[in-house]
């Protein structure tokens, strides 16, 4: 009986183990996400393990990637480059997460006219740099950057404030409102661009414009017009050239053309075939010496594949949905609705970067030459998106509770030691912008009048009310309403109400 006791229990611990195994691992999670910086740890972690991979290829490519036309080429010339913009990306990123919010905002007329000034000025003979019949770089000493890349930046603040600006005065229930001059500064930006030209940078412009109408909420009838009208734009432009209507025709069938069109679709699926599973090993590809065109950036994930196999691939497809999971925890977590915009929007710009690399990457969409972000070569777009990670870090560290728990170490003094290390300030929450009227005067009133001495101290009251509920996460504060109850001899009192009207 003691045997069979004994073996029941045994059956019955082995049957229940692997759910209580289940449930734990289930609350260490939650207790994870629930922590005031799990939005930053997240963050931190997708960009880190992106840039590992970035990294990796830069050191595996850097061979390929010196056999130059003149042949002159450092074969440790990619690298060391490589390692110089992340030095320097490091620096932006540093910079913008010590920025607040405010500070972003106030950048975003500055950042706006230089990118608008650099891309007038890339066209200039003698300034800008022309490389494959293209200009689009300026030469800064040693360096050569994309002015396109810091446009993108510039027009993501840009639209960001001028929505959130409308959304807090009430006046985007008016199409007119909404489109004017949102879409005729992304017309005017994305025909510079086209003059350079470069047809994959004004597809990025696109899906930024696309970002900031879906996140500030536009009718769904609305957003398949102008989503109609993109892709039209973008069919035209595509038509226009005839080795863009060639990518565009014959990307369904590649192997028709592989000698010619579809050149690059073509060996990028072979590299990717041949990686298998676990893939050859690292730096033991062969694609990327004259096999693979751009193997060191625009189809980087084609070595990707062939060195470290489906499973690399595979995780690198995980680390860009933990960063689309982060930056959307970001905007759900945020009061500020430029916060809101410019995280999602940010995004939805980098994960669609990158799944139109991907996409051309694998077959499914024509070639457009957009870089993998964080990944493939590329210095001017590797510091812009390290200062738009910053900027995401930034935000984070805003939240409520992470502003709380900033708050409550700085008291106790014990700030964690990157913190401290790195000098980063403790973050200030966020309030709601108020209604400004004139003292003595009543909203709606049709003449001004003098307040009486209890309304001052109402409005008071009701100050200090809002402030504590923005300072617990709510942006916005209680109404208050006349009570015809309580009355005293100094006239009626305010009573808090509830946002649905009923009284506390």
């Amino acid at each position: 009986m003691i045997e069979q006791s004994v073996a029941a229990d045994a059956a019955a611990t082995a049957r229940t183990s692997p759910t209580k195994r289940s449930s734990s691992r289930t609350a260490v999670v939650s207790r994870f996400l629930d922590g005031p910086y799990a939005s930053v740890q997240l963050l931190l972690l997708a960009a880190a393990g992106l840039l590992v991979f970035g990294v990796l290829m830069s050191v595996s490519t850097t061979i390929s990637a010196a056999h130059t036309d003149s042949g002159t080429g450092s074969i440790w010339g990619q690298s060391t480059k490589e390692f110089e913009f992340i030095a320097g990306g490091l620096l932006l990123f540093w910079f913008a997460v010590r920025l607040s919010p405010r500070a972003f905002r106030l950048l975003t007329y500055p950042i706006l006219v230089l990118s608008i000034v650099s891309l007038v000025a890339v066209l200039v003979p003698g300034i800008g740099v022309g490389v494959y019949g293209a200009r689009r770089w300026i030469d800064v000493g040693a360096l050569q950057l994309q002015p396109s890349e810091f446009a993108k930046f510039g027009m993501l603040l840009w639209g960001a404030d001028l929505l959130s600006r409308k959304l807090q005065l009430g006046t985007l229930r008016r199409a007119r409102h909404l489109f004017v001059p949102l879409l005729p500064g992304f017309v005017l930006v994305s025909l510079l661009v086209m003059c350079e030209p470069d047809l994959g940078t004004t597809c990025c412009f696109m899906l930024i414009l696309l970002g900031l109408l879906w996140m500030v909420g536009m009718p769904l009838r609305y957003f398949a017009l102008v989503l109609g009208a993109v892709a039209l734009g973008i069919t035209v432009l595509a038509v226009a050239a005839p080795y863009r209507l060639a990518r565009l025709t014959n990307f369904t069938d590649p192997f028709k053309h592989a000698k010619t069109t579809g050149y690059h679709t073509v060996e990028g699926l072979y590299a990717l075939s041949s990686g298998g599973v676990f893939g050859v090993g690292l730096g033991q590809g062969t694609s990327k010496y004259g096999w693979v065109p751009n193997a060191n950036s625009d189809f980087v994930f084609a070595i990707v594949g062939e060195e470290l196999g489906l499973l690399g691939a595979m995780a690198v497809l995980a680390l860009f949905a933990l960063f689309a999971y982060a930056g959307m925890r970001v905007v759900r977590r945020s009061a500020d609705p430029f916060v809101r915009l410019v995280a999602g929007t940010a995004t939805i710009w980098v994960c669609g970067q990158a799944v139109i690399n991907i996409g051309y990457v694998t077959g499914l969409l024509p070639v457009t030459g957009i870089p993998l972000p964080l990944i493939s070569a590329g210095g001017t777009s590797l510091l812009v998106t390290f200062f738009l990670l910053g900027m995401l870090v930034s935000f984070a560290r805003h939240e409520t509770a992470a502003v709380q728990a900033a708050r409550k170490a700085q008291r106790l003094g014990r700030r964690s030691r990157l913190e401290r290390w790195a000098l980063i300030p403790v973050p200030q929450l966020y309030k709601a912008p108020r209604r400004r009227s004139r003292p003595g005067t009543q909203v709606g009133a049709s003449s001004p009048r003098r307040a009486a001495p209890h309304e001052g101290t109402a409005r008071a009251a009701a100050g200090s009310a809002r402030e504590r509920s923005s300072r617990g996460g709510s942006p916005v504060g209680p109404t208050y309403q006349r009570s015809s109850r309580a009355s005293t001899a100094s006239g009626q009192r305010l009573r808090p109400t509830g946002t649905d009207g009923r009284r506390r």
